[in-house]
């Protein structure tokens, strides 16, 4: 305790993050914000309220700028008292705030009607524990609303005091966990606090399994041992017999708690950071309930689970209690797991641990076969070096019917294109654009694709317009990884509405687990949540920051970049849906398996030449070229150029008119004579294709009449 208490006076630390003053004492932590002047904005008579620095967030049924504070509390330091004071108060002026839009849960529409106020300075997350740091979410409220006024403050202080206190049973000191806290937080410095211990890891990986899958599993410990990770085994029947995996209280003494015990005694013992899940989840079937989820409540402000016939809807299996090892995610010990801190009956605080120790997947198998073929795809993605098949990423939209932007799921998977790099190749199938089958689906996968985002509607046993049965259509020897937010199509424990159970495995076991199809994906659980007339709904934001965290922080490996995923959008936890929606976005598969990228990148730059504005009669034109539209009479001459970076690698340029294939021309200039009866407005396309098989397309709206 002294080395702490000299370190900390002696740095009394002042410091500065772009408009945060942060300040450090012995028993005081002190951060100064200041704020510029909030915009106002009105649509349909609504106001809207943004603020440079802020995040828009959902609280008593309205929307409002949050700044949010995610604060490293020093080692063996707790949380004695917060106090937030506000400054320089201002009035913008009497508006009705914009309210959230609603969510849609399984077709119904979820209204919220909560008191419209937003008086407090700020809002409490709570404290988690991310491998043995204790980080503070607070959300610091820059703007109030109160009898229908806004008032914006210019500057906010927020003292945290401290008090002393046991460290957190789950830190290990490891250089590795403080570099991963390291982009959480807005203080690193208090990172220095915290002690590096000289722990040598035994081991990288753990295999939870059954005995009679032991030995099935050795071939991919062998595999994980020869790229140098060290990996082990461990059968639940061992962890079973093991007295320090057991607990005194039966509630926290089943296979789930026994099989978390020991997972957190192989965290602080080994040093392990992945866990694979080798087993199933089938509820009603003992022999495949290998690995037993356990069920966590989704308390949700608004959601009309009470009065639901069966309100077991809300009871989410999520392997996030086997990666988040802090507590016991059931303080009141009630039936209701992970309860936020309104449903916590013992204290205000959250049930969950919100930020994972380890990273889990989950292999949900049952048989020699599955075990097999897990192992083969997972495997062979690793050894994929194919560039025309790890460039391509297919972008798939339904239609969702929620209205306005959230009509088609091809607005939502458009969000997520800036995000994918230039050496990727983007191929969309979009309702919104033409009606795809899964005929087309399974054709574009057969010819090999590496990532696919889809949104569309989903059952248990169906998902991307497939049932399991359909999975057979794929015959592809090149996998890929599916990030999806349709309904219960990764529902384990093999449930449906309402308390139902099918003997079939759930969509995404037969995908990840057949001999063909994907070799991971991340699927819901339980029903994915949209949201009415908007894409901002809680499963974009996930399945953005899913992406976000592949492309932009560079976390490639897929259990780790889905945990990030969660803990990006902690702060916005108590949002409507938004606890739902993490504990349900479960991985299946390796959680070690990195994202491939393509080695060769190409460059491709194509010009639609002809036609282009103007009103063109029998291939002559443009006349008239200052309108703003193409007017085609008789047949004409579409005309392209393309070309490369580096040069030479133009493979084709191919013609299409309303996304139907006319012509593909392979030989410079590039142009085609579109000479067919036709009348009424169409789409010229033009797409550019290089030797590594990546495309970039331009296309034109015109009207044309050739008779």
């Amino acid at each position: 305790m002294k080395k702490l208490t000299c370190f900390v006076v002696a740095i009394l630390m002042l410091s500065f993050f772009g408009g945060i003053k942060i300040e450090a004492s012995n028993d005081t932590l002190s951060f100064h914000y200041t704020f510029e002047t909030p915009q106002v904005d009105m649509e349909e008579g609504k106001a809207i309220v943004t603020l440079n620095g802020c995040e828009q967030h959902e609280i008593n049924d309205v929307v409002v700028p949050v700044k949010t504070a995610r604060i490293l509390i020093p080692y063996e330091k707790g949380i004695k008292e917060i106090e937030v004071k506000r400054y320089g108060k201002k009035l913008l002026g009497e508006y009705e705030l914009k309210k959230a839009e609603p969510l849609i849960l399984n077709g119904r529409k979820i209204s919220v009607s909560l008191p419209k106020d937003v008086k407090k300075a700020y809002e409490m997350i709570g404290v988690y524990g991310l491998r043995g740091y204790n980080i503070l979410v607070i959300n610091i409220f820059p703007v109030s609303y109160t009898n229908g006024r806004i008032y914006s403050y210019s500057a906010i202080d927020v003292e945290i005091k401290l008090k002393d206190s046991k460290p957190n049973p789950l830190f290990r000191g490891f250089a590795k966990d403080r570099e991963w806290v390291s982009r959480y937080i807005d203080n690193p410095s208090i990172l220095e606090t915290y002690p590096v211990k000289n722990v040598k890891e035994q081991y990288d990986y753990l295999i939870v399994t059954a005995e009679k899958f032991r030995q099935a599993f050795q071939r991919f410990v062998d595999y994980k041992e020869s790229r140098g990770i060290k990996a082990t085994t461990v059968t639940v029947e061992e962890i079973k017999v093991n007295d320090f995996c057991w607990n005194s209280t039966p509630m926290f003494n089943d296979t789930q708690a026994q099989i978390r015990n020991f997972i957190r005694w192989a965290y602080m013992n080994w040093g392990i950071d992945y866990v694979l899940l080798g087993g199933d989840a089938d509820i009603m079937n003992d022999s495949s309930n290998i690995i037993p989820a356990r069920r966590l409540y989704a308390t949700c402000v608004g959601l009309p689970l009470a009065a639901m016939d069966e309100e077991l809807e809300a009871y989410i299996p999520s392997d996030v209690y086997y990666a988040c090892l802090d507590g016991s995610f059931n303080e009141d010990m009630d039936d209701k797991w992970g309860e936020n801190a309104t449903g916590n009956d013992v204290s205000n605080e959250d049930e969950a641990d919100l930020f994972a120790e380890v990273w889990v997947g989950r292999a949900c198998v049952d048989s020699q076969r599955e075990i097999n073929n897990f192992i083969n795809k997972t495997i062979a993605y690793e050894n994929d070096f194919d560039n025309q098949h790890l460039m391509q990423v297919l972008l798939l939209g339904e239609y969702l019917g929620f209205g306005g932007e959230a009509e088609w799921g091809g607005n939502h998977k458009d969000k997520i294109k800036p995000l994918i790099p230039e050496a990727y190749n983007i191929t969309t199938l979009y309702d919104r654009d033409g009606h795809w089958s899964k005929s087309q689906l399974a054709a574009v996968i057969n010819e090999g694709v590496n990532i696919v985002n889809h949104d569309g509607h989903g059952w248990t046993t169906y998902a991307l317009k497939m049932n399991n049965r359909d999975l057979y259509m794929l015959h592809n020897d090149k996998y890929f990884f599916l990030y999806s937010q349709t309904c219960l199509a990764g529902s384990f424990d093999n449930w449906y509405p309402e308390e139902h159970y099918y003997e079939d495995d759930c969509f995404a076991e037969h995908l990840t687990l057949d001999e063909h199809g994907a070799f991971a994906c991340i699927m819901n659980s339980r029903y994915g949540l949209g949201r009415e007339n908007s894409t901002d709904s809680p499963g974009m934001r996930y399945d953005y920051s899913f992406f976000k965290a592949l492309f932009q922080e560079n976390i490639k490996e897929v259990g780790r970049a889905n945990h990030y995923s969660k803990e990006d959008n902690v702060w916005r936890i108590n949002e409507n849906g938004m606890r739902w929606t993490y504990y349900e976005t479960n991985l299946f598969g390796d959680p070690q398996v990195a994202i491939k990228e393509p080695t060769e990148i190409i460059t491709i730059n194509v010009t639609l030449l002809k036609p282009t504005n103007g009103i063109y009669l029998l291939d002559f034109g443009p006349f008239l070229s200052f309108i703003n539209k193409t007017v085609i009479f008789g047949r004409i001459t579409i005309e392209a150029a393309a070309s490369t970076e580096p040069e030479g690698k133009l493979k084709a340029v191919r013609f299409y008119i309303n996304n139907e294939l006319k012509y593909v021309d392979d030989t410079p200039p590039y142009s085609w004579v579109w000479d067919e009866k036709i009348r009424g407005n169409c789409r010229i396309g033009v797409e550019a294709c290089a030797t590594n098989g990546k495309c970039e397309r331009v296309e034109r709206e015109v009207f044309i009449l050739n008779l």
